[in-house]
C-alpha cells in the first residue's frame, strides 16, 4: 500500500509542476496602445514585380513580448513562395523619453533604432539606419492605419528639412488559407 502512494505521489507531482508553470497571458502595456493593432495579424505588402517577373512581398508580423511590455517585429522577404529573413526587433516604451522607442536589425547587419509619436491620425518613425560600416542616414517613416484592416508605410530620407520619398507600401492582412 505505501509503494502505491509513493507511486500516486511521483506521477502526480509532475502534472502538479506543469500545472504550476501555465500561467495567464501578461497584462500588456499601455504605453504601445498606438501600435497594439499591429499584433492582431500577419500582414503583407505586395511589392512591384522584379524585372525577372518574381512576385514579391513583405511578410510582417508583430508580437507581444511574453511579459507585455515590448512587441516584437519580424519581417521576411517572400519571393514566388520562398521566404527570407529581413528584420527582426522590437518596440518598447522608454519612460525617459516617455516615447515608444524601436529598434531592429537586418539581414545584412543594418541596425535601425527610433521613435513613434502619433500626429494627426499617423504614427510617426524618426529613425537612424546605421550600415555595418558606421555610415548612417535619417529618415522618417508615416505609417497610417487604415480602420485596423490595412495600414500604409511611406518612408522618406531626411535630408536637412527635405524629405525624399524612398518607399510607400500597402500592408494587408495576410492570406493565412495558403
Amino acid at each position: 500500500m505505501k509503494i502505491l502512494s509513493i507511486n500516486l505521489v511521483l506521477l502526480l507531482t509532475p502534472v502538479t509542476f506543469v500545472t504550476a508553470q501555465t500561467s495567464a497571458p501578461p497584462v500588456t502595456s499601455p504605453n504601445l496602445g498606438a501600435i497594439a493593432f499591429l499584433t492582431k495579424y500577419g500582414w503583407e505588402a505586395k511589392l512591384p514585380d522584379r524585372p525577372d517577373g518574381k512576385k514579391t512581398k513583405i511578410h510582417a508580423q508583430f508580437k507581444w513580448s511574453e511579459n507585455g511590455q515590448a512587441i516584437r517585429i519580424s519581417n521576411q522577404f517572400v519571393t514566388d513562395g520562398n521566404a527570407r529573413p529581413y528584420v527582426e526587433g522590437l518596440y518598447a516604451w522608454d519612460p525617459q523619453q516617455r516615447a515608444i522607442v524601436f529598434w531592429y536589425v537586418d539581414a545584412e547587419g543594418t541596425l535601425t533604432k527610433g521613435k513613434v509619436k502619433s500626429e494627426d491620425g499617423k504614427l510617426i518613425h524618426e529613425f537612424k539606419q546605421i550600415a555595418p560600416d558606421g555610415k548612417f542616414a535619417a529618415y522618417v517613416g508615416k505609417l497610417t492605419p487604415h480602420d485596423e484592416q490595412a495600414w500604409q508605410n511611406e518612408i522618406f530620407e531626411r535630408h536637412g528639412t527635405e524629405l525624399k520619398p524612398v518607399v510607400n507600401v500597402r500592408y494587408e492582412i495576410a492570406d493565412t488559407s495558403k
